[in-house]
């Protein structure tokens, strides 16, 4: 019987804590940035270097959690091809923003890269990456200037430099805390009841003898 009420309490204990701390997990999901990105415009270059130019700026991207990233298809079907033109054809501060406003979205980000090698069998990257900040209105360009073969490196800058300072600031690992204070309080609860149990009935088995006469 005493064993069963501790597991009915242990229960009770956990979801009153839970309770408590469903913010925490929840802000997990809730914490994603809104980034839309708009895609690159591509100079001289064929269909394939510019597939796997695109696959590596869009990779920065795709693989980080907590970024709720809209493709370029989305954004086109969500604005309309036109604008996305103009867009391309002016891409100012005002173009960025612009959309950031439509899209309701934080960050914008969008690229124009163009070959500018002199050697038919090389291809020298030229151009611009840029990142919308809708909070501060600030448009950062990233500068290209990289041979193709070397077009990793800068990949791995515009990464640290431009998509991870996206992320929130250490907020995604707020769920896993939340999960690591309610299993300490539910196992501090569950000791103290515990200790509490095993004192009363120690108390009860002692009063059950009666008083020791000399």
């Amino acid at each position: 019987m005493r064993c069963a009420r501790l597991k009915l309490v242990c229960v009770l204990i956990f979801t009153l804590n839970y309770a408590q701390l469903a913010p925490c997990f929840a802000g997990e999901k809730a914490n994603k940035v809104p980034v839309a990105f708009v895609g690159v415009k591509f100079d001289d270059l064929d269909s394939d270097t510019r597939k796997r130019v695109y696959d590596r700026i869009h990779e920065t991207m795709k693989n980080e959690a907590a970024l709720q990233v809209l493709e370029p298809e989305e954004v086109q079907r969500l604005v309309g091809a036109e604008t996305i033109a103009a867009f391309f054809a002016q891409p100012d501060s005002a173009a960025f923003r612009n959309l950031a406003e439509q899209l309701q979205v934080r960050f914008v980000i969008a690229g124009s890269l163009a070959n500018q090698s002199r050697d038919p069998k090389r291809v020298l990257l030229v151009g611009e990456l840029k990142r919308f900040d809708a909070t501060t209105s600030l448009l950062h360009r990233f500068e290209v200037l990289k041979y193709y073969e070397n077009f990793g490196v800068e990949v791995l800058k515009f990464k640290e430099e431009y998509v991870k300072t996206m992320l929130p600031n250490q907020e995604g690992g707020k769920g896993s805390w939340g999960w690591v204070l309610l299993a300490g309080i539910t196992v501090a609860g569950v000791v103290a009841l515990t200790a509490s149990f095993v004192k009363a009935g120690g108390g009860g088995e002692g009063g059950e003898g009666g008083p020791v006469k000399p």
